[in-house]
């Protein structure tokens, strides 16, 4: 692997340890803050994070649910961390389960996981309680939030409750923690399938977020709104955060997302490409009203020359630009799905770092990510120090302390992903010069002609989603035969809607043919896309963003 400098971390095995450690560490300085809706900052430090996490883990103990299996449905928020690790560092088991998910779907995931307990704002909590199945198994639902009327357990209440415990009898008691115990069930974001419960140990977990920071340099101020319940969230975002003393400012409602953004003063942010994309477009949608468009290019294109003659030099209007986008911001972190080089290698000539990386969940997630100081615009970067990759077939396999312990009472499931201590991700890719690691699409995904060729489809999606009527895009092989393997290569498109305003149905299915042939006049027949439909709807994601193939 390259030679680059590294950022020294401090390991932890188990989650008590975890909160016992930063506390010592940090103390009084921010831990978590977050904005209310009259641009307030509330915020609390490593000290009161570790009481609040042990006030309600003596309730949880008290109330004889130590190391069992609890759910947490919501919305980003403190209250959301505080559960997560209070459930986590007294033996138990956090179930991070999807709040955007349909109500069947949400039922599904408490009765997979057996929970026996609920944690739910208060949007999700009328949902959890009507549960058809299981619910006799479930000794508590607790409120996230505050309560409107008498009577119901909250968050606030138990912790109050967790207090007074712990005045009465002492330290919370529970047995001791196993390093390879699972400490979190999270479900896959099931792109090509119904989501599975994935195990995650105490030390996968833990181990995964300090090898996060080990390549990024994410400065003392990150902001995310990445959601909790989804493991690019809860260890990259707010576990690698704070294992290093850093402040994390999150966000619950992307309502705000930008004006939280821009009131934060963050250094760094964690993200998923359409949350880049939408920047990147509101960029240009801006640059054309004013008139500055082509201005703009030129200032890059000149920003471009001078970095390739090794001149770094900050122009005055980019960097307002850039201001005017993101903020403070100087670093991105982007995982979650590929984001196009053209946009990061723009936000570069504006003075912002996009640092791409990969990861799947049955990996805690993350498997590698680029560094500030070693990046290649066109890889997820250099595989984890905890972590080893091969490619077999052209698939990514992966061995380490952050493999999942299995998928939840489903050892059939397990069996097929695992190839002795060797998960097999589904993914293709290759490892190149200087250790970097390159995705080059889903095996799933692939698309096979009769004659015997294959396409993935991402590189296609990659390329028509640089369009600027493209909002969203999934390339297919429409069968237009007799046989399976007689396909044609079509795109389903969802037109940007500021874009497509005042067109007709006919004006953008025509903008988008002639963009679309541009592509096709550099590509072999068989890459060719043949069909383009238009969709009235936007496409169903999952908490990364990704497009829900399977649903199509």
């Amino acid at each position: 692997m390259k030679n680059f400098p590294r950022n020294d971390v401090t390991y932890y095995d188990t989650f008590d340890a975890f909160m016992d450690g930063i506390e010592k560490a940090f103390g009084d300085k921010t831990a978590v803050s977050w904005f209310l809706r009259n641009r307030t900052e509330e915020s609390r430090s490593f000290r009161e994070l570790a009481g609040e996490v042990s006030q309600l883990r003596g309730a949880i103990c008290g109330r004889g649910l130590a190391g069992k299996n609890i759910a947490i449905v919501g919305e980003n928020s403190y209250a959301w961390i505080v559960t997560y690790l209070a459930v986590a560092s007294c033996g138990g088991t956090a179930v991070c389960i999807d709040a955007e998910q349909s109500n069947e779907s949400i039922w599904q995931m408490m009765q997979m996981a057996e929970v026996e307990a609920v944690f739910a704002s208060d949007v999700c909590l009328p949902i959890c309680e009507e549960v058809p199945e299981g619910k006799e198994r479930i000794q508590m639902f607790v409120l996230l939030g505050d309560a409107k009327e008498d009577g119901v357990l909250t968050f606030s209440r138990l912790c109050e409750e967790g207090e007074n415990y712990l005045a009465q009898n002492g330290p919370a008691v529970y047995p001791p923690i196993e390093v390879r115990q699972t400490a979190a069930i999270a479900f896959t974001s099931g792109t090509t399938s119904i989501s599975k419960p994935v195990m995650l140990s105490n030390q996968a977990i833990l181990y995964n977020a300090s090898d996060s920071s080990v390549y990024v340099s994410a400065g003392e101020r990150v902001f995310t709104s990445l959601p909790f319940y989804h493991t690019y969230g809860m260890t990259c975002a707010v576990l690698a955060t704070l294992v290093r003393g850093a402040a994390l400012i999150i966000n619950g409602d992307l309502k705000t997302v930008m004006r939280d953004l821009h009131l934060s003063r963050a250094e760094s942010m964690l993200t998923v490409p359409l949350m880049i994309e939408a920047i990147h477009n509101q960029l240009w949608l801006n640059a054309e009203r004013e008139g500055q468009e082509e201005g703009l290019r030129r200032l890059l294109r000149l920003q471009r020359v001078l970095r390739k003659m090794g001149i770094k030099t900050r122009i005055k209007v980019l960097e307002d630009v850039r201001q005017k986008c993101v903020g403070t911001l100087r670093t991105i972190i982007c995982g979650g799905a590929h984001l196009n080089k053209e946009i990061a290698e723009e936000f570069l000539m504006l003075g912002i770092l996009v640092l791409q990386g990969y990861g799947i969940t049955e990996c805690s997630p993350l498997v590698s990510v680029n560094s500030n100081y070693s990046y290649d615009m066109d890889s997820v970067g250099h595989v984890l120090p905890h972590c080893e990759v091969k490619i077999e077939n052209e698939e990514i396999l992966v061995r380490g302390k952050n493999v999942m312990n299995g998928y939840y009472k489903s050892p059939e499931l397990t069996a097929e992903v695992m190839q002795g201590e060797w998960f097999k991700t589904g993914d293709l890719g290759y490892l190149g010069r200087d250790g970097f690691l390159y995705i080059t699409g889903r095996k799933k995904n692939l698309i096979v002609f009769k004659n015997g060729k294959k396409i993935s489809p991402e590189k296609l999606e990659e390329k028509i989603g640089m369009i600027p009527l493209v909002k969203d895009v999934l390339v297919y092989g429409a069968v237009s035969g007799a046989s399976a393997d007689d396909v044609k290569l079509a795109a389903s498109i969802y037109p940007d809607p500021e874009r497509a305003k005042g067109l007709s149905s006919y004006e953008i299915l025509e903008q988008l043919q002639e963009e679309i042939n541009k592509i096709n006049s550099h590509l072999p027949f068989y890459q060719q896309v043949q069909m383009v439909n238009i969709r009235e709807q936007e496409f169903s994601k999952t908490a990364s963003k990704k497009i829900k193939r399977h649903m199509v």
